[in-house]
């Protein structure tokens, strides 16, 4: 039986790291593709919302735009621009964007995703992280491309099947000949390693200290 053939780009868009090249895996004819469903192999769906930590006595207070609540306050697939962003309930100004996104206010913020082996590390862009920061890192972050040895690091077979669906759908949802090109030339990027999860549902405290945050995404 064939094994998956992997293709590395020789260009790249502007958003592209130098360094892993784009990785596109091309499934085996005879290893179809299967629907995103529970496995345990994988990590479940409730793995990327649920958070592994309890709450620490004084919790950092995370901006209302932010803060998980069991209720996203905003609008943010993760594959796409924060430019697109929007709210149901508030307009989203400049100023409030550039509030603060904790308190006390931080210089620097850590988020951890369950499931997956990176961290989000929010650097300052003044003198204290903003919302607007925070929402640009995580975009920018799974933009990046991942290595043919991160891919085949998966676990199984049927996580690697999943995050290439999701790569799949990812480029196929584009209407515009050209835009859809050039995603497909992206490759695999982190966030098909959310196998679907791609809404920002918000962020929470942890007892790893106040500058380490939780993403949960549905």
């Amino acid at each position: 039986m064939p094994g998956k053939q992997v293709r590395f780009a020789e260009t790249h868009l502007l958003l592209t790291p130098p360094t892993p090249p784009p990785f596109l895996p091309f499934p085996s004819p005879s290893t179809p593709l299967t629907p995103l469903s529970s496995s345990n192999d994988i990590p479940s769906p409730s793995s990327y919302i649920a958070p592994p930590f309890s709450q620490p006595i004084t919790p950092t207070q995370i901006h209302p735009l932010l803060q998980w609540t069991g209720t996203p306050v905003l609008n943010f697939d993760l594959r796409r621009s924060p430019a697109t962003i929007t709210s149901n309930l508030q307009r989203l100004l400049r100023e409030t964007l550039s509030e603060s996104a904790t308190a006390p206010i931080l210089k620097s913020l850590t988020i951890m995703i369950p499931g997956l082996p990176w961290t989000i590390t929010v650097n300052a862009s003044r003198k204290y992280v903003t919302v607007q920061d925070v929402l640009d890192e995580l975009y920018y972050f799974f933009r990046k491309n991942i290595s043919a040895e991160e891919f085949h690091a998966l676990p199984t077979d049927q996580a690697r099947r999943k995050v290439t669906l999701a790569y799949e759908q990812r480029y196929r949802r584009i209407t515009s000949p050209r835009e859809y090109e050039d995603e497909k030339r992206r490759g695999v990027t982190r966030v098909d390693f959310m196998m679907g999860h791609n809404n920002f549902a918000g962020l929470s405290p942890t007892t790893l200290g106040p500058e380490c945050l939780l993403l949960y995404a549905t």
